[in-house]
């Protein structure tokens, strides 16, 4: 029964946080948009039909980057 609940709460959690997240990448994009057109520069358009793939290759290079430490 307590597992049953704490499932519920995670569910409705997931519901909350990937439509939030999801916003927030496309916020980033639209800023980047207006950053390049405020400097007369090339906005991020060269993922997908005008940029809108951006977001999640954003999110996709995110996960895969490798932390690079110095040694000393």
């Amino acid at each position: 029964m307590l597992l049953i609940f704490f499932l519920k709460i995670f569910i409705k959690f997931l519901f909350l946080l990937v439509p939030l997240l999801i916003s927030v990448a496309f916020l980033t994009l639209l800023e980047r948009k207006l950053m390049s057109a405020l400097q007369r520069r090339v906005g991020p358009n060269k993922v997908g039909l005008l940029g809108l793939l951006q977001p999640f290759a954003d999110g996709i290079k995110i996960v895969f980057k490798d932390t690079i430490l110095p040694r000393n």
